[in-house]
C-alpha cells in the first residue's frame, strides 16, 4: 500500500482506495485521529468476494500506523519502520 499511496507502483483500479475523513472514522486520538494517508474500506455486508479484496484486507492495519511509517522517504525507510511498529506491540 505505500508503494500505491507515494505512486511508485501504478494501478488500474475499478474501486480505487478512498480516502477517509478523520472525523468519520474511529481510531487512535494521535494528532488527528492517525495519519493523513487514511483509507476507507468498502462497505460489503452481502458479498464475500468483495470483502476480501485487497484494499478491504489491509485498511484497518493501514490506518493504525503511526505517521512517521506512512510519511517515509523511501521503501527501506517503510520497511524499517514498520518492522519497528510491529515489534512495539
Amino acid at each position: 500500500m505505500f508503494k500505491l499511496t507515494k505512486g511508485i507502483n501504478e494501478v488500474s483500479w475499478v474501486n480505487p482506495p478512498v480516502p477517509a475523513s478523520s472525523l468519520s472514522q474511529p481510531g487512535p486520538a494521535r494528532g488527528i485521529r492517525g495519519h493523513a494517508r487514511r483509507l476507507s474500506g468498502q462497505a460489503s455486508t452481502k458479498c464475500l468476494q468483495r470483502a476480501n479484496t485487497f484494499t478491504n484486507m489491509i485498511v484497518n492495519d493501514w490506518n493504525a500506523l503511526r505517521v512517521t511509517v506512512t510519511d517515509a522517504d523511501s521503501v527501506n525507510k517503510f520497511k524499517n519502520g514498520y518492522d519497528a511498529f510491529r515489534s512495539s506491540q
